[in-house]
């Protein structure tokens, strides 16, 4: 990021005032009081943004909280992040929890706990486990997640999705969750499914496994039906 301005540091607890950066770290409780553009934010411990972020990368030990949109080259939230608005990221890598009262805009997301979007979520790769709740559509190029719990999206659209169980130990934990993606369509090319819940399932090779329950699936290469999954009516449409 050019024009980068001094560093900052809070220790304990203080403010940041709006301005250009090169390095601003929250080390305690500190605040950022209005807009900040710098090449790094960290925060370790409990630090608030009142304005606009936009950095390179934004790390969070800790929990995070920002009141106005968020815009990264890469963000990393090692505990809870909460952002008031929308977030566009070239990485989101979640180790902990994100929660947005706007939309997601990302290259990457890297999940590994609980991701929860007041708006819909676009992005070309959504990887790894843990559970999401998206008030709008999910549409991510590729799909592959090992479900904890319960997940939700008004729609997903994707190229290629495949859902699995939890393996090791977080598969434990599992166990004594209900575990579903609830949604009223799934729409995509290649479809590997597990206890997903929808009234329309759409794609061109097409695997319903242990839980899923769909209302209609159109299909227009082949069906697979495995571990018990119910459908009420299957359709072989022409590819499109």
């Amino acid at each position: 990021m050019s024009d980068q301005g001094q560093d900052a540091r809070i220790n304990g607890d203080g403010t940041v005032v709006p301005g250009t950066y090169g390095t601003i770290t929250l080390n305690g409780a500190g605040t950022v009081t209005g807009d900040v553009v710098c090449r790094e934010l960290k925060i370790n411990g409990a630090g608030t943004c009142k304005g606009a972020v936009r950095a390179d990368l934004v790390t969070v030990n800790g929990t995070g909280t920002f009141d106005g949109p968020v815009q990264a080259g890469e963000l990393v939230a090692n505990g809870n992040v909460d952002v008031r608005a929308g977030v566009g990221a070239g990485v989101l890598k979640v180790r902990g929890s994100v929660s947005t009262d706007g939309g997601i805009h990302a290259r990457d997301i890297d999940l590994k706990g609980d991701l929860r979007s007041g708006g819909p979520v676009k992005a070309d790769r959504l990887f790894g486990e843990g559970r999401f709740s998206i008030s709008g559509a999910l549409d991510a190029g590729d799909i592959d997640l090992r479900l904890h719990g319960r997940s939700s999206a008004t729609e997903v659209t994707c190229t290629r999705m495949v859902l699995r169980v939890p393996e090791g130990f977080s598969a434990v934990f599992s166990a004594f969750s209900d575990r579903e993606l609830a949604a009223t369509t799934v729409r995509g090319g290649e479809l590997e499914l597990i206890s997903v819940v929808a009234s329309l399932v759409s794609g061109s090779r097409v695997t319903l496994g242990e839980g899923c329950r769909v209302g209609r699936v159109e299909y227009s290469e082949t069906l697979q039906k495995l571990g018990g999954a119910l459908v009420t009516e299957e359709l072989k449409v022409d590819a499109g």
